[in-house]
């Protein structure tokens, strides 16, 4: 249960929470981002609720995995469906998980089937860099961006060449390594890195699911991460990026005792030409190809595959930055197109989607503006217009007040819209039309000498929501949610201790069936304090979450119970390059569920060496 001196402890210490620097460049020593306004930008000036995750975070922190990481940051809930490599939802600020726009290096990777990113089969070993902007994003990144975007960058080459290497063991027969180079020759930059990981893993469902079975349910994974940028001239570079993760899973599939294996892959491969074409315009032209799939085989039949559901797709990218004396501006081209190839039959198997969009960012004394605008044409439900507006007044060197208001749409996904009538007697519906939504955001945001702390106020109003029908035969825009709250954050270098913390209050409101938004707690909040001992590092991670609503296998509804999560790690530089790793999870082994039917991990344990060259 999440108690009111809970809230009360979070919110004393979390003043205290810590900064940190990036390898991005820097505007006068301060940290850059580029999802807020698709431009670099100083974090100071940014007008979104936006957190950055650098290495560093990823390397001094007790998870081993992409949603664990992620389940620790400001207004960020994740549900998953059992072990490491099960499913993982992630639910930005209230909104549901198909309302979240993930990139990696720019391409979205994305099943136009069900609208979700497989955000547990990107390993954390491939990631330089991660950037969340919670809010309405549409107007610079299209359909679905209701809840917001992750982007996440993998390893780019700089400077001399520098190899890594990480090995690592843990808990239920958990195997991790990876190795990598990354480095600059002349005009050429390259990276390279691959990992792999593997568990015997933990029996993914409870006896409360109707698909039960208490086998464990081993995961593997292989994937590799390969950048290469050549400057051809000054202010001429052109890049390739590859992306590829393989997994294999054990799952329990739905009234299912034998075996059932999922196979999954996610792959992506872009060719960027970036050219100034004058001091102040820069020109970018990007050809994207990415490739979602994922099969199974069910029941111990592993001579004849159940389904298979893959989107295949293309992007063309034509984007403008234009520096000015008042301010900077964004003119872009944007074409998609997805194909769906599946054992289902759709009716439709491919859409294409053009858009174009403009943005503005400027700072006039102590005031600063950004803008945005987009026009969607999609060939399935026609035109969809979106924009931001936001505002922002300097109270002083450290201080910013800010407001924005900014509205988003969401595409209905292949299965809303196609799947066949199927033995249940559940069909798409090919008359959906977009999910749209109004963001209103209020802030004060303080950054200086080592410190951070914020307050957003929000009120996300999302109307048409696609939702299933009473009877469960096809889903249609019924449904309204209105999700308010506020997020508080802060973070504090002391001395040799690096405090933060954060705490989210909303009320995410299915308006249809006056309840409470499944999966979705009211409350909850995350602490971290670390201390640099020398040569060893030691920290300790609090995450608490209130009760949820959820519903079981025969639709009523269930309340999930409340939890707090204790997490200590240490790392001990025991050489110039070469660090040991300990990390403990769950710690007092709490016993709690974030989805209805499925188990979540107890007590682990892992070690491991890293080595990175110097």
């Amino acid at each position: 249960m999440f108690k009111p001196q809970q809230i009360g402890l979070l919110v004393s210490l979390i003043g205290t929470g810590m900064a940190h620097a990036d390898n991005l460049p820097q505007f006068q020593g301060e940290e850059v981002v580029v999802t807020a306004s698709r431009q670099p930008q100083s974090i100071t000036k940014t007008l979104s609720d936006i957190s950055v995750i650098t290495r560093d975070d990823i390397e001094q922190s007790a998870v081993t995995s992409l949603p664990q990481l992620l389940a620790r940051q400001p207004g960020v809930e994740v549900v998953n469906s059992g072990g490491m490599g099960s499913q993982a939802s992630i639910y930005l600020r209230g909104s549901n998980a198909n309302q979240t726009v993930v990139l990696l290096d720019g391409v979205r990777i994305v099943s136009a089937t069900t609208g979700t990113t497989a955000l547990e089969n990107i390993p954390l070993d491939n990631i330089e860099r991660i950037e969340i902007v919670r809010g309405s994003s549409s107007s610079l990144y299209g359909a679905d961006a209701i809840g917001g975007v992750v982007q996440i960058f993998t390893r780019q080459g700089s400077g001399t060449p520098r190899f890594n290497a990480t090995l690592g063991v843990g808990d239920h027969g958990l195997f991790q390594s990876a190795a990598g180079v990354a480095g600059k020759q002349d005009n050429t930059a390259f990276s390279l890195q691959v990992s792999q990981q593997q568990t015997n893993g933990i029996s993914a469902t409870n006896a409360q699911s109707s698909s039960y079975n208490p086998d464990r349910d081993p995961y593997r994974n292989l994937s590799y991460t390969a950048n290469l940028t050549q400057t051809l001239a000054a202010g001429q570079e052109l890049s390739l990026r590859l992306f590829q993760a393989n997994g294999k899973l054990d799952y329990d599939g739905y009234n299912s005792h034998g075996e059932d294996l999922q196979r999954s892959r996610q792959s992506g491969a872009s060719l960027e030409s970036k050219n100034s074409l004058t001091d102040n315009w820069t020109s970018t032209l990007r050809f994207s190809h990415s490739v979602d799939r994922q099969e199974h085989w069910t029941n111990g039949d592993m001579a004849q595959r159940a389904d298979l559901y893959q989107t295949a797709q293309n992007e063309w990218l034509w984007q403008n930055d234009i520096h000015t004396g008042l301010g900077n501006l964004l003119a872009g081209f944007d074409y998609t197109q997805q194909h769906v190839d599946s054992s289902t039959a759709f009716d439709v198997s491919e859409r294409s989607n053009k858009a174009v969009f403009i943005g503005y960012s400027g700072e006039f004394g102590k005031h600063l503006l950004q803008a945005s605008a987009r026009h969607d044409q999609d060939e399935q439900f026609g035109g969809k217009t979106t924009g931001q507006l936001g505002y922002g007044y300097r109270l002083s060197e450290a201080l910013t007040a800010r407001a924005s208001y900014g509205t988003a749409f969401k595409a209905p996904t292949f299965n809303d819209l196609y799947y066949p009538l199927d033995s249940y007697g559940y069909a798409g519906n090919p008359h959906l039309q977009p999910e749209t939504s109004r963001n209103a955001e209020l802030a004060l945001q303080y950054k200086a000498n080592g410190s951070s702390a914020s307050l957003t106020l929000f009120h996300n109003s999302i109307d048409n929501m696609i939702a299933i029908t009473s009877d469960y035969s096809t889903m249609t825009n019924i449904s309204h949610a209105t999700i308010r709250g506020a997020t508080l954050a802060a973070a504090k270098a002391v001395g040799n201790w690096d405090l933060s913390g954060s705490a989210t209050y909303q009320d995410p409101l299915d308006n249809s069936g006056h309840q409470q938004l499944q999966r979705r707690a009211r409350a909850y909040g995350q602490l971290a304090a670390a201390y640099d001992w020398g040569r060893v590092t030691t920290g300790l991670e609090w995450q608490v979450s209130a009760k949820r609503r959820d519903t079981t296998d025969s639709g009523s509804n269930v309340w999930l119970g409340g939890y707090a999560l204790t997490n200590l790690y240490a790392n001990y530089r025991f050489a110039r390059e070469w660090t040991a790793n300990f990390k403990l999870s769950n710690v007092f082994d709490r016993h709690y569920t974030t989805l209805y039917g499925y188990n979540t991990a107890g007590l682990g344990a892992y070690i491991g060496v890293s080595y990175q060259q110097k």
